[in-house]
């Protein structure tokens, strides 16, 4: 397993699984074995160092490249181009955000705070969201320094322990709140500072997909996840 990046003192991680991408390049070949894999924007914040090897291994003779990312360590240059082809150029499927593919990419954070709300209770800053009754709410650090886009304010959703909860209130530079529902306020919360929340992954684990995301911010997926910040964490593992 490598690690790329700093998250700061907080985990703030997208795990990209290395065998889903080869998987998804492997059939993509025994279909069209001359498309060219679209890797630019850093293979769309999956890491172009870690997954240009993998689809030259397995066969893809030619990789778009963004300008100034021709020389890759350990990559022959005359595998990469910047040029646009009259070949079919993949992105979407390659790295598992068409709905039908492996994700490649799973985003997540962590809970840092949980704390019981009233009805009405105005959440985050511009009180866009008021709690429809007496609930549990959690802090989650990421926010839109992250690349988490403010659109996703009171429309997103993300999994927790196995459930799924709303985004509510504006999305702030560091963090963003869920609301854990009625019934967490009445019976105890299960969710506890340190858990993991995951914003997108794999939809056959109950997790939201990058898809989804697209919809609720508006823009493309891999526009996204080739949007995340820095303070994100890439962890690649098979």
């Amino acid at each position: 397993m490598a690690t790329r990046g700093s998250a700061a003192g907080l985990r703030r991680t997208a795990h990209i699984d290395r065998s889903a991408f080869r998987t998804n390049v492997s059939r993509l070949l025994e279909d069209d074995d001359s498309f060219v894999l679209d890797a630019r924007a850093d293979a769309y914040g999956h890491g172009a160092s870690t997954l240009i090897p993998i689809a030259l291994e397995a066969g893809v003779g030619t990789i778009r490249v963004s300008p100034g990312a021709t020389k890759l360590p350990g990559i022959r240059p005359e595998a990469l181009t910047t040029a646009s082809s009259t070949r079919r150029l993949i992105a979407d499927a390659a790295y598992g955000v068409d709905g039908l593919s492996r994700p490649v990419m799973s985003l997540s954070a962590e809970v840092v705070a949980v704390k019981p709300a009233h009805a009405g209770a105005g959440v985050s800053y511009g009180y866009s969201y008021r709690t429809p009754a007496e609930t549990t709410l959690a802090l989650v650090a990421l926010g839109y320094a992250d690349g988490i886009p403010r659109l996703a304010s009171n429309r997103a959703r993300v999994w927790i322990r196995g459930g799924l909860y709303p985004l509510v209130g504006r999305i702030a530079m560091d963090q963003f709140v869920v609301d854990l529902g009625t019934e967490a306020s009445v019976s105890g919360p299960d969710v506890v500072v340190g858990d993991v929340v995951i914003l997108f992954g794999d939809a056959a684990a109950g997790h939201p997909a990058a898809s989804d995301w697209a919809v609720w911010t508006q823009r493309g997926a891999l526009e996204l996840t080739a949007n995340l910040g820095s303070r994100i964490v890439r962890v690649d593992h098979d």
